[in-house]
């Protein structure tokens, strides 16, 4: 008699990496077929001894089937840990932006509500997309939606990166291309705008689910690099055209991820990151500018309090004025024109002020909840394009939410990289959401 063994973090990793449909499909069948051929055997001998017996041996079978299930089911399922850690970290938002934009929304003449609602509508409309997203099949998502939304975010990354090379050579800019502090990353006007780089996250990982499902067979080969190559390097490029080191990165991440679940070996796994990380280096040496002075001032921001360092240390200061428990909502001191971009990069500094270290464990474990249950909702589906799906958008948002915060505390240079379903901004929260709703679809079909 075998005991099962518990499932650990890397025996998980290693389902992901070698499960497939075909393992569990013949499983299935094998099972089956045994169990039809003890079934007839034991009908060919038949006499009342042995109907009992069968009749005795059906009854025990099914009161094994019922504790199994009943083991199952123990525990919420992972779809709705993932809905209840996105309201949470979504209601959250809404107080804190709303907390956070006050001040600067009344400095330029507006309500003190006004971006506060503003999210709210943004919200709203996420809601939306997601409830929407979680009703489409799988398989629609794999053959019909994918292809079009990796040509559509190439072409709006095409857009941006028209735009920066006319304004290179002196030419006009286009209306729709938005700059602001000197990066291009947002299309459409100043009452209502988009950052296409948000829609190129998941239509990326859509793509690559599907390419990676559709040639199975020849991962590992270099032939199925070409193409990768081909989309993310586009991809990257143009995004890093808008001064958007921070996203450019978090696009290698995430591909590197799903290669090495899907199978990839990992010598070639490991070469793709070495290559990034030199590439990203290379970058930052030649074209460093602001960057330099970011990575200068996060050695020894006191020694840049008044350049570099200056948003660490306000956020820093925030952290450490808000204590326990925080001054209460509403009462943070950040706000008042010391810590720039509080309701985007840096809200969580006046969350910490404001909620103090309760209210900053709150979002960490709100977002641990959550890769918890894309990780569980990956492990439990039946197909590869919905593991990949999930694994995807897991790492995106778990990557996201780990570089910002580790960003505000002090522990990585200051990048443009937003807290997931938390910080202002509407194309970012409503990008997230309709994510968790393909996460829901993927649930749904396991």
């Amino acid at each position: 008699m075998h005991c099962a063994r518990p499932r650990t973090v890397l025996s998980g990793v290693h389902s992901l990496r070698r499960s497939g449909v075909s393992q569990r499909t013949s499983g299935s069948r094998t099972t089956g077929s045994r169990t039809s051929g003890s079934r007839t055997s034991g009908s060919r001998t038949s006499g009342s001894r042995t109907s009992s017996r069968t009749r005795s041996g059906a009854s025990s079978g099914r009161k094994l089937r019922a504790v199994e299930v009943e083991v199952v089911q123990v525990g919420p399922k992972p779809e709705h840990l993932l809905l209840g850690a996105t309201g949470l970290l979504c209601l959250l938002g809404i107080v804190m932006v709303y907390s956070a934009s006050s001040v600067a929304s009344v400095q330029k003449d507006n309500p003190n509500w006004s971006t506060g609602v503003r999210q709210l509508v943004w919200m709203v409309l996420g809601l939306a997309l997601g409830v929407v997203a979680s009703r489409i099949p799988l398989t629609f998502w794999r053959d019909r939606i994918a292809p079009v939304m990796i040509l559509v975010a190439l072409g709006l990354q095409a857009i941006l990166a028209l735009d920066i090379a006319l304004g290179a050579v002196g030419g006009p800019h286009l209306p729709f291309a938005l700059t602001k502090n000197g990066a291009t990353r947002w299309l459409g006007t100043e009452a209502f705008q988009v950052q296409p780089s948000d829609f190129a996250k998941l239509a990326l990982i859509l793509w690559l689910a599907r390419l990676l499902d559709k040639r199975s067979r020849e991962i590992g080969s270099r032939e199925l690099l070409h193409p990768i190559f081909a989309v993310t390097g586009a991809l990257a490029l143009m995004v890093l055209l808008g001064d958007d080191l921070g996203t450019t990165l978090l696009l290698g991440v995430i591909v590197i991820v799903m290669l090495f679940l899907a199978g990839a070996p990992l010598r070639q796994v490991g070469g793709i990151a070495a290559a990034a990380a030199s590439a990203a280096a290379l970058v930052i040496l030649v074209f460093g500018g602001f960057r330099v002075q970011r990575i200068a001032a996060y050695f020894n921001p006191s020694g840049h309090e008044t350049t570099g360092g200056y948003q660490l240390l306000q956020s820093q200061i925030g952290f450490a004025s808000g204590g326990l428990f925080g001054s209460g909502p509403g009462n943070s001191r950040a706000k008042w024109g010391y810590l720039p971009e509080a309701d985007t990069d840096f809200i969580l500094a006046i969350i910490g002020e404001e909620l103090g270290l309760l209210g900053s464990l709150l979002v960490l474990g709100a977002f641990v909840v959550f890769m918890f249950a894309g990780i569980r909702i990956a492990l439990r589906s039946r197909s590869q394009f919905g593991r990949l799906v999930a694994i995807g958008i897991t790492t995106w948002i778990g990557v996201q939410a780990m570089i910002n915060i580790m960003v505000t505390v002090g522990a990585l240079p200051t990048k443009g990289i937003t807290l997931p379903f938390v910080s202002y901004g509407g194309s970012s929260l409503m990008m997230c959401m309709l994510s968790v709703g393909v996460m829901v679809s993927v649930a749904r079909d396991s």
